[in-house]
């Protein structure tokens, strides 16, 4: 891989992880001191006519940059990433290749259930949930108070977070951004 095209960790002024850029966008930032080196990568640098630097690994902009609200689509690996890839009932930490998706309430029991204690439509943010495939099983197609389960308090479905930004195990443990990227 080619130097000036490997990422590069952007923090805006609160080290909030903001963006991921290449080392060419940031050797740019850097020059125009529009950011501040925070780590750099000392066996690997970029050379000119008249300039040597270390490759950069994570910058801070150094004027405050807010982080947008963004609109996620529904799907099913957002549906795991806004829970953690937990299930929401035993709550084990799984592989997306282990988990499922859940109807909290289940399309055949829809009608039942009265307008005010249901969401607006049957496949939303609100009624879809992670499960491994055993709690998914046993819950098949019952309500949850029919079995005595709950979402935990501080896991209801409406109040989850989502995380603004996502970065690959992989990338982090292999550019060194751990301190400033939460899992």
């Amino acid at each position: 891989m080619d130097v000036l095209t490997q990422p590069v960790l952007v923090l805006n002024a609160t080290y909030v992880p903001v963006a991921i850029r290449t080392v060419k966008d940031a050797v740019v930032l850097l020059i125009l001191r529009k950011a501040e080196l925070i780590k750099d990568e000392k066996s690997l640098f970029i050379r000119s006519e008249k300039l040597k630097l270390y490759t950069p690994r994570i910058i801070l902009l150094t004027d405050y940059y807010k982080v947008p609200k963004r609109k996620h689509k529904l799907s099913r690996e957002n549906i795991f990433l806004r829970d953690d890839h937990e299930c929401v009932y035993c709550r084990r930490k799984l592989p997306s290749s282990k988990l499922t998706l859940d109807h909290v309430i289940p399309k055949s029991r829809w009608e039942e259930i009265p307008r005010e204690k249901k969401p607006k439509d049957y496949h939303t943010w609100e009624n879809l949930v992670t499960a491994c495939r055993d709690c998914n099983s046993k819950k098949g197609n019952k309500l949850l108070q029919e079995l005595k389960w709950e979402v935990p308090e501080n896991r209801s479905t409406n109040k989850r977070r989502f995380p603004q930004f996502s970065v690959s195990t992989q990338l982090v443990e292999k550019f060194g951004w751990a301190d400033y990227i939460r899992s």
